[in-house]
């Protein structure tokens, strides 16, 4: 009996990288670097307007970018280097999964308007990507893998699988096969279900394809702006998925490039690469429920060992036991619990 067929769950843009070319305004960069001084003073992001727009300067770079700007749809890098890009916009999760890499784009666009930056945009990175179930691949597999690269590397987690690259990261084009459910349970990502959406089983696992294309890479298919790289989305994976890798089924033929393309590699040729949206508020509660799911293993392990010396037994005599210890600690340290949380609030900003 076959096995059944591969369930692809979803396939779209996972990650845009734009820069934009344009004049910055002194007194906007004037404006930044106080904004900066004062993040880097407090080690606290500050809140400020651009273009209306409310976001928080960083007391941290991007990268080589010294202002280092942040908002729910993303983070904006601005220098005043003419080495550089004046701009660079990293498109967040929320952006791209939720407004879709169009939304990014047109939300980017308003606010350089708005803020009377008058910019052409240019793509510097373009993740794409698609995941499956039942897609299963074997580490034995990777010697049927035809590639113009000639550099990968395996990674195995209990014997199993857990990702297989291509090329190497800054290169043009760069290929990562790996565990998504795995990585999405290891950083707390609880809202890929709901974008995954109702064909995902919680019991499978999802096996990622995910191809990374930089500017060079791009600059060989005449792709320049981001209207180009998301119009022609389909064009690139049909390209890296039939020419730059593919997976291939051993025959007798000596040359690997003459096999018979696997069956499990052509559903993945042909990916839809539509995308999928889901509700913002949703992917933020699963990111919210991710955070606590760490804390709560982190808690549980401190609580247990403080227990012992303590000489509590349980939970709730655990809880009444701590809460003179905490009371302790804000005298010795000369700052109240509630100014720690409060702090540690705005750094999530």
């Amino acid at each position: 009996m076959s096995p059944p067929p591969p369930v692809e769950l979803l396939s779209g843009i996972d990650a845009l990288y734009l820069s934009a070319q344009c004049n910055l305004h002194p007194s906007l960069l004037d404006d930044l670097e106080g904004a900066r001084q004062l993040a880097e003073l407090t080690s606290l992001p500050v809140p400020a307007d651009l273009g209306g727009y409310p976001v928080t300067v960083q007391p941290h770079s991007f990268g080589k970018y010294r202002y280092c700007l942040k908002h729910d749809l993303g983070m904006l890098g601005f220098t005043p280097s003419r080495k550089l890009p004046p701009i660079r916009y990293q498109a967040s999760a929320v952006a791209l999964h939720a407004a879709g890499p169009e939304g990014a784009v047109l939300w980017l666009r308003n606010l350089l308007d708005s803020a009377g930056i008058d910019a052409t945009l240019h793509v510097s990175r373009l993740d794409l990507h698609s995941d499956w179930q039942r897609l299963d691949m074997k580490a034995s597999e990777r010697a049927n893998f035809v590639t113009y690269s000639n550099l990968r590397a395996l990674y195995e987690v209990d014997e199993q699988l857990a990702g297989l690259n291509f090329g190497k990261r800054g290169a043009p084009i760069y290929c990562r096969i790996y565990d998504k459910s795995r990585e999405a349970e290891k950083n707390g990502h609880d809202w890929w279900p709901e974008v995954w959406g109702p064909a995902y089983d919680p019991d499978e696992k999802v096996l990622r394809i995910e191809f990374e294309l930089r500017r060079e890479g791009l600059k060989q298919f005449g792709v320049d702006t981001p209207d180009e790289a998301i119009s022609r989305a389909g064009e690139l994976w049909a390209y890296v998925t039939q020419s730059w890798l593919s997976l291939r089924q051993p025959s007798a033929d000596e040359t690997r490039s003459r096999w018979p393309v696997d069956p499990r590699w052509q559903a993945v040729q042909r990916a839809t690469l539509a995308g999928g949206c889901a509700p913002a508020a949703r992917i933020r509660e699963g990111e919210r429920q991710g955070q606590l799911r760490t804390y709560r293993k982190l808690a549980t392990g401190v609580l247990s060992s403080m227990a012992v010396p303590m000489g509590t037994h349980d939970v709730d005599d655990t809880l009444d036991a701590l809460v003179p210890e905490l009371r302790l600690y804000e005298q010795v340290s000369g700052q109240a619990f509630g100014d720690r949380v409060a702090t540690k609030r705005q750094r999530g900003a």
